[in-house]
């Protein structure tokens, strides 16, 4: 095979250009951190980039919902505070009306301050987090709770507002505003009911009633009370679980981001002090092999 001067020097030129490209593709991973700076560099890595990167912000995303759902759990857990509140008063002031030692007066007073308690009570059923009331189920631009002297009515539903927390988990974050509040004077333990029975009775002056049957509903009312608050702790440390393992799975997808994308400095350092080694002797050689020809003598 005849080797001609035009050939040594196009070899010599596209190593040059080989070479060169190497150094360039080693200053960008330098520059950039990344061993992925254009999808043509690693096809495969860069798809499974893609997925990692998804599975990052899809627990973001999850985290996100967490710590609205805590929010609405602790705005509910404020508000049971305050019921309990509320019913431990009512408590304390039946006692005093069924003592019999009252006078008109007296129990008239205390009926007052009982219906001060409703009013507060229906303030507190119908609190809002963020614009949105709590306790009106699905309905929570409707304010849930009114009252017309001793009737108090709901324009809320039963319906579940819930927060997908997990692939495949979905957590209801809000109470049932009537059940909790009670409406239903057919079962025990309804908060409205209790308070409103021991506001008639006091003011009829009835202490035996009160101390015979309102007290009874008091406590059935606050034994509720304490299986809802229980119930609602329940999901909150569920919430403080999720929230710790979307944590955990970030940081596991962040390092297998990190392992797929990231450069190794010292190694890239090494092959670059390399590749320029490789490059000073490549047109070392050039100058070499590109020697003046005849024809360079002939002019």
């Amino acid at each position: 095979m005849r080797i001609t001067n035009s050939m040594m020097v196009k070899n010599v030129n596209n190593n040059l250009y080989k070479n060169l490209a190497r150094l360039d593709k080693l200053n960008k991973q330098l520059s950039s951190g990344k061993s992925i700076n254009l999808p043509s560099d690693d096809p495969v890595a860069v798809a499974r980039s893609l997925s990692l990167r998804a599975a990052v912000a899809e627990t973001e995303q999850f985290r996100a919902n967490l710590a609205d759902a805590r929010s609405w759990l602790e705005a509910t857990d404020s508000a049971l505070l305050a019921v309990e509140e509320i019913l431990n008063r009512a408590k304390e002031l039946a006692v005093k009306g069924s003592s019999g030692t009252l006078s008109p007066e007296d129990q008239q007073a205390i009926a007052y301050e009982v219906n001060q308690l409703i009013d507060q009570l229906i303030g507190i059923a119908n609190t809002s987090h963020e614009g949105r009331y709590i306790f009106a189920g699905q309905q929570t631009l409707t304010e849930p709770f009114t009252r017309t002297v001793d009737n108090i009515s709901f324009q809320g539903d039963d319906g579940k507002l819930q927060f997908r927390i997990g692939p495949g988990q979905l957590l209801t974050v809000n109470l049932n505003g009537q059940e909790v509040f009670g409406l239903n004077e057919a079962e025990p333990g309804k908060i409205f009911k209790a308070l409103v029975d021991l506001k008639q009775n006091l003011e009829a002056g009835d202490g035996a009633k009160i101390g015979n049957e309102t007290l009874g509903e008091l406590e059935a009312a606050k034994d509720n009370l304490l299986r809802y608050h229980s119930e609602l702790g329940a999901r909150m440390n569920r919430v403080e679980l999720a929230d710790l393992r979307m944590g955990e799975l970030k940081v596991n997808y962040q390092q297998l981001q990190s392992l797929n994308e990231d450069v190794d400095i010292a190694e890239v350092i090494m092959e670059l002090k390399m590749s320029e080694t490789v490059y000073r002797a490549a047109l070392a050689t050039g100058a070499r092999v590109i020697m003046p020809t005849l024809v360079d003598f002939l002019r």
